[in-house]
């Protein structure tokens, strides 16, 4: 529908779809829908919702031992909405600072920008604000927890982060980010969540610096895996092209055997191995 056709006032239904017996709050509704689903930037928003939604249920659903609790989990989604407006403003002042201090187009201000601006400062809000909600939680009793938290968080962050480059850029953005964007996103917290469940079973183990360098390696590997990925895909090269999309047919083949994996082993954390 062109955006003139919404101006123009809606015909009222024929008397052959008023049939006897169809309440007229059931017409009025389905007009409604079918304006509401008629509006490109509706259209487009679901396309923003869809993805990281399904991958977020994908991997609650893979949480069979002890599943936890709707209210912890969407908490969790909330607080990864909350990340990503706290990235956009830490990467606005590491941007300026990094400006002031490097050229831009040079190879070191890629690599700062896209692995510590970029990178770090997004899997850190992301982490930061996971471990504040669930470090302590006596919910957090099982290996695939942390996948279940981590992934949370990056859904909600990857939602909200579409929805501002749709604003911000147009819907074409927004469909390419949709297919590779997010689902990157969870391949990340794939690996955040894996190795903060490892860390939290060694916590509880007594092993305290074995605990602190799995909570390390929780925040790094992801930061590496995001900063790649948004370095391979800043350069316009076939070889730069051909690097982004080989590092992210392998992120997802790793990311899904670990989730099958971590599923299928799962254990309770005072008892894994």
């Amino acid at each position: 529908m062109h955006w003139a056709q919404m101006l123009v006032p809606l015909s009222p239904p024929s008397p052959s779809c008023i049939q006897k017996g169809v309440p007229l709050l059931s017409i009025i509704i389905d007009i409604l829908f079918s304006l509401i689903f008629e509006l490109p930037i509706v259209r487009i928003l679901l396309l923003t919702l869809v993805p990281a939604l399904a991958l977020f249920f994908y991997i609650r659903h893979r949480d069979e031992l002890e599943p936890e609790s709707p209210r912890l989990v969407w908490s969790l989604f909330g607080l990864g909405a909350a990340a990503t407006v706290l990235s956009y403003v830490l990467e606005a002042g590491g941007a300026y600072v990094l400006l002031e201090r490097v050229e831009r187009g040079t190879f070191l201000f890629d690599v700062v920008h896209w692995f510590l601006v970029v990178g770090l400062v997004e899997e850190g809000s992301k982490y930061a604000l996971m471990c504040m909600r669930t470090w302590k939680n006596p919910e957090f009793n099982c290996m695939f927890d942390g996948v279940v938290y981590a992934v949370a968080v990056s859904a909600g962050f990857a939602l909200v982060e579409n929805v501002m480059y749709l604003f911000r850029y147009g819907p074409s953005v927004v469909m390419l980010r949709a297919l590779v964007s997010v689902p990157g996103h969870i391949c990340f917290a794939v690996f955040m969540g894996a190795w903060y469940s490892a860390a939290k079973k060694h916590a509880m183990q007594g092993k305290r610096r074995l605990a602190v360098a799995e909570q390390w390696l929780a925040l790094l590997i992801p930061t590496v895996m995001h900063g790649l990925y948004d370095f391979f895909a800043d350069k316009l090269s076939d070889t730069s092209l051909m690097l982004f999309f080989g590092f992210m047919i392998l992120m997802f083949i790793g990311s899904w055997l670990t989730v099958r994996k971590l599923s299928r082993e799962d254990d309770y954390i005072s008892t894994a191995a």
